[in-house]
C-alpha cells in the first residue's frame, strides 16, 4: 500500500496486487486514527465476494464471482461499530464481456491495482444496528421534520 496525504484530511491510496480491499482500508484508517471516512475507488479486483440485501426479506444473498473484474465504481464509508472500525463498501464491476455486477463488497483481492480517494470526515459518529431493517446505520442526533 502506498499513499499521499493531500490537502487537509484527504488521502490518495494505491493498493497493489494481492492486497485485500476492505482489510487494507481498515488498516489504513487505524494507522491514521481515522474513525469516520468516505471513499471512492477505481481499479481491478479478483474473486469478489458480494452480498445483496433483500429489503423485503431482510436477508442477505451471497455470491462469489470468479476471475478478475474491472472496478467501475467502488464507494463506501468507515465508522465505529460496537467499538471496532467497520468498512462498508458497495461495488460495481464489469467482466471482459462488459457485463455489470454489483452489490455490497464483502471482500476481494486487488488484481492489478486499486486507487482510492479517502476523505477523513474528522468525526467519530458510530453506527448501530437498526431494529426495523437489521442494517448497521449511523447514529445521527438531528431529525429534520417537514
Amino acid at each position: 500500500m502506498y499513499y499521499s496525504k493531500l490537502k487537509r484530511q484527504k488521502f490518495l491510496i494505491r493498493l497493489e496486487i494481492g492486497e485485500s480491499v476492505n482489510d487494507s482500508i481498515g488498516r489504513f484508517c487505524r494507522a491514521q486514527k481515522i474513525k469516520n471516512a468516505w471513499f471512492a475507488c477505481i481499479g481491478s479486483i479478483r474473486n469478489p465476494q458480494l452480498y445483496h440485501y433483500g429489503a423485503d426479506t431482510k436477508e442477505y444473498t451471497k455470491s462469489t464471482l470468479k476471475g478478475a473484474f474491472e472496478v467501475t465504481s467502488l464507494i463506501g464509508n468507515v465508522a465505529l461499530f460496537e467499538g471496532d472500525l467497520l468498512v462498508h463498501s458497495h461495488v460495481n464491476l464489469s467482466d471482459q464481456s462488459m457485463r455489470a455486477f454489483g452489490g455490497h463488497l464483502i471482500e476481494a483481492k486487488v488484481a492489478a491495482m486499486l486507487e482510492i480517494f479517502l476523505d477523513d470526515l474528522g468525526t467519530d459518529i458510530a453506527k448501530s444496528e437498526d431494529a426495523a431493517t437489521g442494517l448497521k446505520v449511523f447514529r445521527l442526533r438531528n431529525r429534520l421534520r417537514a
